[in-house]
């Protein structure tokens, strides 16, 4: 019995000096562990101890550490794994949800408190606003520079919450293995900041190129005017109104909304296109009346009177300042007191569109729908991507912005002139309106906002702009009144001016006082537009210009014998047929267009 205990002893003494010899060698391949190792080094001793004998049994052997520095035991869940990248990017999409994944709700709780704070207002602002408005709101500049201060808070917070997670005390600090997946993660989270920071500065700029200060309402030379020119002469004295405040309050809004084609070809600044239109919030109706760009002999606020055409106007109150002291120098506020005039009715405010820019703006708004009231063709039009002429079918068609353009300029054809054409472009404005307010602004808004910025100049007060947008967005085709200034309220005729349209005054004036009654009247139903055509049905658009017809060739003349002379020559009649004539077109002005 002795002998078998002490070979067991032998035993016991020679397996504690491998697992000793063990736990030594895994010591070495990681000094961290240590403490791991002299835990599990006690627990195998204590297991090899415990041999039961006839006499009782060992006493369980213990061991104790002997660092005088032992590392701290790791907590709970160390044994597994944990990655430091996972909540770091979730915190660079939403700051605290990497920390609340983590189980750091405290931290968590502290990050995400602004986020949900501001996704809240936000959420509440898009429920109570409506489109037009909000993003007319966006468009001030105090609310602008606002936006810039907040991205920079929000890029602070996400960075904060990014790094709360990278340098988690939890965790093993971070070593050099880690500085690519940081990289990477910061350029997360600066990307997406730079794109919205870009954006509102583009927004920023392109704005103010699209405000400018406001002007008077109208010009009132002083009594020190230079040689009164060929093109202007006395006439009966009318008093100009007073300038509006720029509140809507209960009373009309009126602007003038003046076309310029300043494209290829073209060295003169002459206003083609010159819609008034006013807004009457009290009864949510738009009234528009288009004024001919021919239309001569126009009053102006002093009691003088234009002899010479209305769409050089602008570029003749350039030329001649000393004319029309107290003018800013555009030409537009003498235009807007002259039409004032004209109507009886004050002028606010303009907008000055450019019509190669106008393309742009159609186009990023997705384009427009339009209704066409019968078909017609111009064969001659080759003007912005049209090398064929320009033809349309009658019906409601989708329209992008080069066809847009060419339906709103076209007065060629047989049956069209000004008046038709103007009447076209008081139709693509409803489509433009239409198309805003039916969120065609969320295709593309930087490029909208850039293309207004290249396309649309105006003095209308930035801060009225967010009641004007919101009160448009209410008016639907029924609610909009549209005439167009054509026979018999004036009269053709041709002088050394050029084809000229005499206008009549009075009769001028009893139309502006049906479309422009006070606030809180209706206009005459006379001036609602037809119902819509029905369902869009493609854009109906397509070239009309005869195809040239090619060159006949000629064949030589039979010949029974060869000879080293030609016996025959092309025939000298032979030539190219003449084209078909295209249709009548009206008589051009002599101011071009």
């Amino acid at each position: 019995m002795s002998r078998a205990v002490g070979d067991t002893a032998a035993e016991l003494g020679m397996g504690e000096q491998r697992d000793i010899d063990f736990a030594a060698g895994t010591r070495r391949l990681n000094e961290r562990d240590h403490d791991l190792w002299l835990r599990t080094a006690g627990r195998l001793l204590q297991r090899r101890a415990l041999v039961r004998t006839s006499s009782g049994t060992f006493p369980a052997v213990t061991f104790e550490a002997t660092d005088p520095n032992p590392p701290s035991a790791p907590p709970p869940g160390a044994s597994r794994r944990r990655s430091r990248y996972v909540p770091a990017l979730l915190d660079a999409i939403v700051p605290g949800l990497g920390h609340l994944a983590a189980g750091r709700r405290r931290r968590a709780f502290l990050f995400l408190a602004p986020v949900v704070i501001g996704i809240a207002v936000a959420i509440l602002i898009f429920l109570t606003t409506s489109g037009p408005r909000l993003v007319a709101e966006l468009l001030a500049s105090e609310v602008i520079w606002s936006l810039l201060v907040l991205q920079a808070l929000f890029l602070l917070l996400r960075l904060l919450a990014v790094g709360s997670s990278l340098w988690n005390p939890a965790l093993p600090r971070p070593t050099g293995h880690d500085i690519l997946p940081i990289l990477l993660l910061v350029s997360f989270v600066f990307a997406p900041q730079a794109y919205a920071g870009y954006a509102t500065e583009v927004a920023r700029e392109s704005i103010d190129q699209v405000f400018v200060d406001p002007t008077p309402l109208a010009v009132v030379p002083s009594f020190t005017t230079g040689p009164d020119p060929s093109f202007l002469e006395p006439a009966p004295s009318i008093v100009p109104s007073a300038s509006p405040s720029p509140t809507l309050a209960g009373r009309r809004i009126t602007g003038l909304i003046i076309g310029v084609d300043s494209g290829v070809g073209r060295n003169t600044y002459l206003t083609d296109t010159m819609i008034v239109v006013s807004l009457d919030p009290v009864t949510e109706t738009v009234s528009m009346v288009s004024i001919p760009r021919d239309m001569v002999d126009v009053p102006l606020p002093d009691g003088r009177r234009f002899r010479d055409k209305i769409n050089s106007l602008v570029s003749y109150a350039r030329r001649n300042p000393a004319q029309f002291p107290g003018s800013d120098g555009t030409g537009f506020d003498v235009l807007m007191g002259a039409l004032g005039t004209l109507l009886e009715r004050p002028i606010a405010y303009y907008a000055k569109v450019d019509l190669g820019g106008f393309v742009r703006v159609v186009d990023t708004l997705g384009g427009v729908n339009v209704d066409v009231g019968h078909s017609f063709c111009d064969p001659r039009y080759d003007e912005y991507g049209f090398t064929r002429g320009f033809a349309i079918m009658a019906g409601r068609h989708h329209l992008n912005g080069q066809q847009a353009l060419a339906f709103a300029r076209v007065r060629k054809p047989a049956g069209e002139s000004d008046f038709t054409r103007a009447a076209r472009q008081q139709e693509v404005m409803s489509g433009i309106r239409d198309a805003i307010v039916n969120g065609g602004f969320l295709n593309d808004p930087i490029g909208l906002i850039k293309a207004i910025g290249l396309t649309i100049e105006t003095n209308v007060p930035r801060e009225l702009l967010p009641d004007l947008a919101d009160a448009a967005s209410r008016v639907g085709r029924d609610k909009t009144y549209r005439a167009v200034i054509a026979h018999p309220l004036v009269t053709s005729g041709f002088d050394s001016r050029g084809s000229i349209q005499i206008p009549d005054l009075v009769g001028i004036r009893a139309l502006s006082d049906m479309l422009f009654p006070e606030a809180g009247a209706l206009p005459d139903a006379t001036y609602v537009p037809p119902p819509s055509a029905g369902t869009v049905k493609g854009s109906g658009v397509s070239g009309c210009a005869p195809a040239p017809r090619p060159k006949p060739t000629t064949k030589p003349a039979p010949s029974s014998a060869p000879s080293s002379t030609p016996t025959s020559t092309p025939s000298s009649t032979a030539s190219p047929q003449e084209p078909p004539t295209p249709s009548p077109i009206a008589t051009a002005s002599a101011n071009g267009g």
